[in-house]
């Protein structure tokens, strides 16, 4: 019978137990896993921020780390939603430890007020979700999968003449537009831009039946989520566009993972829907890879996920080379 512990952070022998579940149920059956690494997760729950509160329960049985949760609360614009992460290695599949703490994650979720619980599932592209062992187990138990993104990689490195054909290649559609990149935090000039970029993507990605609201940027919150990510052990690239008035018009943005050696991770790219069509979107994601190629050519694979009801993305992401490997399932339970 598992007992379910709340781990201390700050207590390495136990965290690293507890992580070393996490990551094994995480990666199991998975061709092209992404998992955060140690180190991630060890900062963001030593420093949380002010977006979400987290915390790490652990199903030990046996004096075992048999299950892992990572339970967190959102913050002052979705105060009803709770994510939930649950993983048990295959080994130890089968034995009541998932549901066990699910259970338990359902009674957090209550103490603290909150009336949905968010979950994800990577299933293979061929796999129906209820066939998959972690989405089949959440959709067992009460969760819908309320929006699909696929899971893209691409293969580094690009050739540097492909990418630089990227950028030029909407040149002529763009007259007056002022390209920029930099690396790390974003200069002072650019942080009330990025701010409003920010705010557009949460605004205008797909979402499907997700509850919530999309959060609100500003220049503080910019702010405070590179200090979180530079703590956390990432490098960031980014790229903006602006118009003939110089106004905002486009932004993307790259994060290189020190701890997750090899990978990166595609974060916003989004154009205001007043400048689309003039290829702003493919010429700033070329712009960072240029920038990536330079100064981090050890990276093998950039991550990105796009929904199947973003064409205009897809057909993007295609053109750099992105393949598909697997399906994010968004899972939601309501109370």
């Amino acid at each position: 019978m598992a007992t379910i512990e709340r781990v201390d952070p700050h207590d390495d022998a136990a965290l690293s137990a507890w992580y070393r579940a996490l990551r094994a149920g995480a990666s199991a059956g998975r061709g092209s896993p992404l998992v955060a690494a140690y180190e991630e997760l060890r900062s963001s729950l030593r420093e949380p921020g002010s977006a979400a509160q987290r915390s790490a329960w652990a199903a030990v049985d046996g004096g075992a780390v048999v299950g892992s949760l990572l339970f967190s609360l959102h913050g002052r614009e979705n105060p009803e939603l709770a994510d939930v992460d649950v993983n048990v290695p295959a080994e130890h599949r089968g034995r009541g430890y998932g549901g066990a703490l699910l259970a338990h994650a359902e009674g957090l979720a209550r103490q603290g007020g909150r009336r949905v619980l968010l979950a994800e599932a990577f299933v293979p592209s061929a796999c129906a979700p209820e066939e998959h062992p972690g989405a089949g187990f959440a959709l067992r138990r009460g969760f819908r999968s309320v929006h699909r993104e696929d899971h893209l990689v691409l293969e580094l490195p690009v050739p540097e003449d492909r990418l630089r054909g990227l950028v030029e290649r909407s040149r002529a559609r763009r007259p007056g537009y002022r390209l920029s990149t930099w690396s790390g935090g974003c200069p002072d000039g650019q942080a009330a831009a990025v701010a409003a970029m920010r705010t557009a993507m949460e605004r205008a990605v797909p979402s499907g039946e997700l509850e919530g609201a999309p959060r609100v940027w500003d220049v503080e919150r910019v702010r405070a989520v590179e200090a979180r990510t530079r703590r956390q052990g990432y490098a960031s690239i980014a790229s903006m566009a602006r118009g003939p008035g110089g106004e905002p018009a486009g932004y993307s943005q790259l994060f290189v993972p020190e701890h997750n050696p090899g990978e990166v991770y595609q974060d916003d790219t989004v154009v205001l829907e007043a400048h689309r069509g003039r290829g702003l979107g493919e010429a700033l994601k070329a712009l960072n890879l240029l920038r990536l190629r330079s100064e981090h050519p050890d990276r093998a694979r950039v991550h990105t996920w796009t929904a199947a009801v973003n064409p205009s993305m897809w057909e993007i992401n295609r053109r750099f080379g992105f393949c598909p490997v697997e399906v994010a399932h968004r899972l939601q339970k309501v109370a």
